[in-house]
């Protein structure tokens, strides 16, 4: 069994979903950090809670991560249409999605973010 950023970082690879150049999980390269050329994804991490209870147990683990998508300074895609391409991904995939946090500015890089949660459920 597989992390759940693990098990998303495959699934968005796979997708090869244009205007995303790197897909990273729990942080981001120090050598990459400051690299506005391209439009990266990192995947954390948000939580995890036990379901499906019986027999004084559990079945399943409901698991949430966060994506944080940094979009390039010149990105080749409208970004909205890279959020809603991963959304359609998510969800095609049986993941849930959760709140969503919209678009910012980062400060230091000047680039526009979006943050959102999706999660789902492993059966253990």
């Amino acid at each position: 069994m597989a992390l759940a950023v693990i098990d998303a970082k495959n699934l968005i690879d796979s997708a090869h979903i244009d205007g995303i150049d790197n897909v990273y999980t729990i942080n981001i390269p120090s050598e990459v950090v400051e690299n506005t050329d391209q439009t990266i994804v990192l995947l954390t991490d948000a939580n995890t809670n036990l379901d499906i209870p019986g027999n004084n147990d559990f079945g399943a683990l409901r698991r949430m991560i966060e994506v944080q998508v940094f979009y390039s300074l010149h990105p080749t895609r409208d970004p909205e249409e890279i959020d809603v391409a991963l959304y359609r991904l998510f969800k095609h995939h049986d993941w849930d999605i959760g709140e969503n946090r919209g678009h910012t500015y980062d400060p230091d890089t000047s680039q526009l973010t979006s943050t959102f949660y999706v999660s789902d459920l492993k059966l253990v």
